[in-house]
């Protein structure tokens, strides 16, 4: 399977696999929790997403883009407020509504902390996220989309880390390398994050 980087073209049609693959995945149903409000927000959410990842990091897909994978770089792996506001997130407030919004920002920041404690200033690649169309999954869509990400990282000699907030996606990515280095939940809504890491091969 050949792996290229996302054409900026073909955003719409990415943040359309990335709604389909994520629309129940628990951050997004708590951002979204009305299904008719998250059915028409998350591919803008998405879309804003990938120009994110597209302007500050990296994007890859398959030439039939039943998959998509994004990045973001040592020295660059938290994104601004105004980084955000950049690529298209100025009207997230109405998009989600007020309350929506402020507990999404608490979320977001208890994040964001989590890897900085964890991580503690060691340069590292962030595994932003990793979608693959429903009805690709379970044919090495996501685990070939991984292997360009993980090599870069193995040649710089950088670890990889990422989190999730669906436990079964951590024996997933434990058998690409990666550890389970801390489990807690997001104060508050008590919400569960698992965070991972991958050292360099």
């Amino acid at each position: 399977m050949e792996i290229i980087k996302l054409d900026p073209r073909q955003i719409h049609k990415a943040a359309e696999v990335l709604t389909a693959s994520f629309f129940d995945y628990p951050m997004f149903t708590f951002y979204f929790p009305d299904p008719q409000r998250r059915t028409r927000n998350l591919p803008w959410y998405f879309r804003n997403i990938l120009n994110t990842a597209l302007r500050y990091g990296e994007v890859y897909t398959n030439p039939e883009l039943s998959g998509v994978i994004f990045t973001l770089p040592p020295g660059h792996t938290q994104i601004s407020a105004w980084e955000y506001i950049q690529c298209g997130f100025l009207l997230t407030v109405f998009k989600m509504g007020y309350r929506n919004y402020r507990q999404s920002m608490e979320c977001e920041d208890f994040v964001g902390a989590t890897q900085i404690g964890l991580m503690q200033n060691r340069l590292h690649y962030y595994l932003w996220g990793l979608a693959v169309d429903p009805r690709k999954k379970c044919q090495g869509v996501g685990s070939t989309l991984m292997r360009p990400v993980l090599a870069q990282a193995d040649a710089r000699k950088m670890p990889v880390y990422l989190e999730t907030h669906d436990e079964k996606n951590v024996r997933y990515y434990q058998k690409h390398g990666f550890e389970l280095i801390c489990s807690t939940s997001i104060p508050k809504y008590q919400l569960p994050i698992w965070c991972m890491l991958r050292e360099p091969a």
